[in-house]
């Protein structure tokens, strides 16, 4: 299926550039951008959907993302902690 759009002569002409220097056609480098970014969106969609779905999951059994939030927070601290107390041992 072909599609026409309107794209301003600026962008056209940094696309046509790049695309020379990769040995491709404009019309190839701009399927390839909206096939990568299409798939970008798609993976978020779904690391969006995973995260709801744990927030959900956290929320019933009682668990905040604050909660959850200041969990992490005080696993880094220790973590640092730890750390820095390790490589004084050294």
């Amino acid at each position: 299926m072909a599609t026409s759009m309107d794209i301003p002569s600026d962008l056209i002409s940094r696309i046509t550039e790049v695309a020379k220097r990769k040995g491709i056609l404009p019309e190839d480098f701009l399927a390839r951008i909206v096939e990568e970014k299409l798939i970008e969106l798609e993976e978020q969609e779904t690391v969006f959907a995973i995260t709801d779905k744990v927030r959900r999951s956290l929320e019933s059994k009682g668990i905040s993302e604050a909660r959850t939030l200041a969990d992490f927070a005080e696993f880094r601290h220790l973590l640092n902690r730890d750390r820095k107390e390790g490589s004084h041992h050294n």
